[in-house]
């Protein structure tokens, strides 16, 4: 009988090889194999020991993995066909990259909150949903995945290259965190708009898909802190204006004036918190310009307190908007985005490091070390 080799967490800092059952599918559901699959940073967390994320509580063991690109093996029975989330005839041997929340359709949270994803019954991928439950293959770090019926699938335009289609998830975290800082009437400053200057606090990976999105979206003077240099490099290269490096300014104090002395000392319209520290957030409220807003992005997993003044919130009119998953919309708008602009922005600098999944700890202790930016996992 034919075996699947995945990547297990089977608890904090312990990850090894496993072999699976080769699925059978149940009807409308479908199994994928993998080309790679994105290490996120709450990959890293759960592998740390913070396995407290929004929504969920990490359910081990796990096949880690949502940042997912694959190739359709097999589609189970459905009576009205496949399809993509765009309305696009779905067949075997069709590139997807497939939506890691799966929404249950019927509870109080998907009937109100149309297309986003959240759901009181929610099923994700690489985290909540547990390898040691049958059919077992609910991650990307492995040789195939099972999706689940409701699962949501798009299909990777043609010419984009594996390693720019691997992004569709973090892409698409940053192109409705953008969404919802528009609204509601950028132009009479409620809201962020085009031309506006914008601060993203956080030079990996999320933060880097943030600056790129924003460009795309005619966002102004572009703001990145971070470290380390090579990071910040490469950030100018995807669309960012200027830098401030930690090592540089290596106070709050000392960032916060940087901003202001950038920005003609009002602080920036937008400000993006994608570091994953709650300390960030304090500091990143202090650059924020009157009647600006703050994304908070970073901080999905639960990493502590920290005390914030409420006046300083209300006496400059900021608006705080917290960023929990996104529409499954996003995912198709990201792939049209990324085929037309990738070339510009140079977004093939991001992925840097390629494990297989024999080398998963070493492509998670990668990530943890900051060398590179983006690290995936590759079936072999």
């Amino acid at each position: 009988m034919q075996r699947v080799r995945a990547a297990v967490m089977s608890r904090p800092g312990s990850i090894g090889v496993k072999e699976f059952p080769f699925p059978e599918l149940e009807p409308r559901a479908a199994l994928v194999r993998m080309v790679m699959s994105g290490i996120c940073g709450t990959d890293k967390h759960t592998f740390e020991g913070l396995t407290h994320h929004a929504g969920f509580q990490v359910n081990f063991p796990i096949i880690p993995g949502h940042e997912n690109l694959s190739i359709i093996e097999k589609l189970g029975r459905k009576e009205d066909g496949w399809f993509d989330g765009n309305g696009v005839p779905l067949k075997q041997g069709d590139r997807v990259a497939p939506v890691p929340d799966v929404r249950c359709g019927e509870c109080y949270t998907c009937k109100n909150f149309y297309g986003w994803s959240w759901c009181d019954r929610i099923s994700a991928y690489g985290g909540q949903l547990s390898s040691r439950d049958p059919p077992h293959l609910f991650g990307g770090w492995a040789e195939y995945m099972y999706l689940l019926p409701k699962t949501s699938l798009f299909k990777v335009p043609d010419g984009l290259p594996d390693k720019i289609a691997v992004l569709t998830e973090p892409m698409s975290v940053a192109y409705s965190s953008l969404a919802r800082a528009l609204t509601p009437y950028w132009l009479v400053k409620e809201g962020s708009g085009p031309g506006d200057s914008i601060v993203i606090q956080g030079s990996g990976p999320i933060g880097l898909t943030h600056a790129a999105i924003a460009k795309m979206a005619g966002a102004g003077k572009v703001i990145m802190i971070g470290d380390p240099n090579e990071r910040l490099e490469v950030a100018k290269q995807v669309g960012v204006d200027q830098t401030v490096s930690i090592e540089k300014y290596s106070t709050p104090q000392e960032r916060v004036g940087r901003v202001l002395e950038l920005t003609e000392g009002r602080g920036a319209e937008l400000v993006i918190e994608c570091v994953g520290s709650p300390t960030a957030f304090k500091e990143g409220l202090e650059m924020v310009s009157l009647g600006g807003t703050y994304l908070e992005v970073g901080n999905y997993v639960d990493a502590g307190e920290v005390s914030v003044n409420p006046h300083q919130i209300l006496s400059k009119c900021i608006r705080i908007i917290g960023v929990n998953g996104n529409p499954y919309q996003a995912f198709g708008r990201v792939l049209t985005m990324m085929d037309l602009n990738w070339k510009h922005y140079n977004l093939d600098k991001l992925v840097t490091h390629s494990y297989n999944i024999d080398s998963a700890e070493s492509a998670l202790r990668t990530t943890q070390s900051l060398k590179g930016i983006k690290v995936v996992v590759t079936p072999s």
